[in-house]
């Protein structure tokens, strides 16, 4: 499982290679709610996924990305993540496919 380091601040969109893959991932606060972009390869798989506690963001299998895209609220409160706590108490996984 790989960590992926994140800034606090309400909208930031950065490139990282997970398990080869070349992605671009875009994550933006919109009121209560954090939302995921995600392109990998130059494909756009997942637009406007709301960003939810130990759930799959990308929410559905993809022939375009391998692996799992998560967020833990270290606090364990499980409450939606926010831009004020990323990186220290919403920590954003990434997990390979077996």
């Amino acid at each position: 499982m790989q960590v992926i380091p994140l800034q606090q601040i309400p909208n930031q969109e950065f490139n990282i290679v997970l398990n080869g893959q070349n992605c671009t991932i875009h994550l933006y606060q919109k009121g209560d709610y954090m939302y995921l972009d995600l392109t990998c390869d130059g494909t756009i798989v997942r637009q406007g996924g709301i960003c939810l506690i130990n759930m799959d963001l990308l929410q559905y299998p993809t022939p375009y990305f391998s692996g799992t895209l998560f967020f833990a609220d270290m606090m364990q409160k499980d409450t939606a993540p926010h831009y004020s706590g990323l990186g220290t108490r919403y920590v954003l996984y990434y997990e390979e496919e077996l």
